[in-house]
């Protein structure tokens, strides 16, 4: 919509234009003509001008009152004015430039309205009938001629148009429909790109992933000092939780630990499914201290979640963790977090370690 309104303010500002044009060529006639007073002469121009001024001032005027017909008024004024000219310049010279009322025919194709060239182009053509029977050849008495070629000018610009139209709304067409495939195969590269990226049940991010935004991470903690640390969860007793109730519960179970996780870390932390029931999640821009508390937020939220499906049996977690280290690789610092998740569940379960040089040995669980 405010597409169309510019345009149209522009069609308008155009008709002002368009009037101060043949003012400049009226005047310029009658400077050059002989014969009569020059001031009766500009008068003359003077108030034949007003009247093409008060069309365009009634354009503004209807415009601003009836919006939603904007594009009738627009080629509507256009249609008057068209004629106005026509008519003034007629005054001063036997071949009046037919263009003038060509223009208010093409005015529609700027729209690509198709309905509106046929309505206003056939109305010129038999307004132009009346106007030269009426007026041109009744007062000036211009001849049949004229008239043949002003009506075939006419009607070849009406077809032209059409034409012009038809193939501006056919390529329009084919550009929408490029438009939607280049859409669509954006889409669906960015759907495969996620599937690639996330586990297809929790919808966390992979074991791939997680790994080459570690290894970007750590890059970036040696070349500026970020913060980073990891946590390694697992799912206490998964395995007697499937064998008791079935995979499909413990699918459920994944997902709510998945959520729950996704709840409580922040916005600039990463969270992806390990492997199994094994989760890893990265904490960035946090001291040790504070990634404990996110990693505590994550234990209780497993905690207190409700697991109806299985009879409100409990579901804990343990999480090691492991803050960078100067020389760390992405492999070194996983493997102290997965370290103090091996003492984490070798120490109780349903708890939250770090990692301790003395008490945990680099070694898988």
């Amino acid at each position: 919509m405010a597409n169309v309104d510019r345009l149209n303010r522009q069609v308008l500002n155009a008709y002002w234009i368009v009037a101060a044009i043949v003012f400049v060529v009226q005047i310029a006639y009658s400077l050059a003509e002989e014969g009569s007073d020059p001031d009766i002469r500009i008068g003359s121009v003077l108030v034949r001008s007003l009247l093409v001024v008060i069309v365009a001032g009634l354009g503004e005027i209807l415009y601003a009152s009836f919006r939603r017909y904007g594009r009738q008024v627009v080629i509507g004024i256009s249609f008057t004015m068209a004629y106005l000219n026509y008519l003034n310049l007629g005054l001063y010279t036997e071949n009046t430039p037919g263009i003038l009322l060509i223009f208010p025919m093409f005015v529609p194709l700027i729209y690509f309205d198709r309905r509106l060239l046929d309505l206003f182009g056939a109305l010129n053509i038999a307004f132009y009938a009346v106007f030269y029977f009426a007026i041109e050849r009744t007062i000036y008495d211009r001849n049949i001629e004229d008239f043949v070629l002003r009506i075939s000018m006419l009607a070849c610009s009406l077809l032209l148009g059409r034409v012009v139209l038809s193939r501006a709304i056919e390529i329009g067409r084919q550009v929408e429909q490029l438009t939607k495939t280049q859409q669509d195969l954006i889409v669906d590269k960015a759907i495969s790109q996620r599937l690639l990226k996330t586990d297809s049940l929790t919808q966390l991010y992979n074991h791939q992933t997680f790994y080459e935004y570690l290894e970007d991470l750590v890059e970036q903690c040696k070349r500026n000092g970020l913060n980073v640390q990891v946590a390694v969860l697992d799912i206490d007793n998964f395995k007697k939780i499937n064998d008791t109730y079935g995979h499909m519960i413990g699918d459920l179970v994944l997902k709510e630990v998945s959520i729950r996780v996704g709840m409580a870390i922040s916005p600039n932390d990463f969270a992806a499914r390990y492997g199994g029931e094994e989760f890893a999640i990265i904490f960035t821009e946090k001291t040790p201290e504070e990634a404990a508390k996110y990693a505590e937020r994550i234990r209780s939220g497993v905690e207190q979640a409700n697991y109806s499906y299985m009879g409100n049996h409990p579901v804990t977690v343990s999480i090691g963790l492991s803050a960078y280290e100067p020389e760390d690789t992405a492999e070194t610092m996983f493997g102290r977090a997965d370290a103090a998740l091996y003492r984490a569940k070798r120490t109780g379960k349903n708890r939250v370690v770090g990692y301790d040089a003395d008490q945990d040995a680099l070694s898988p669980k």
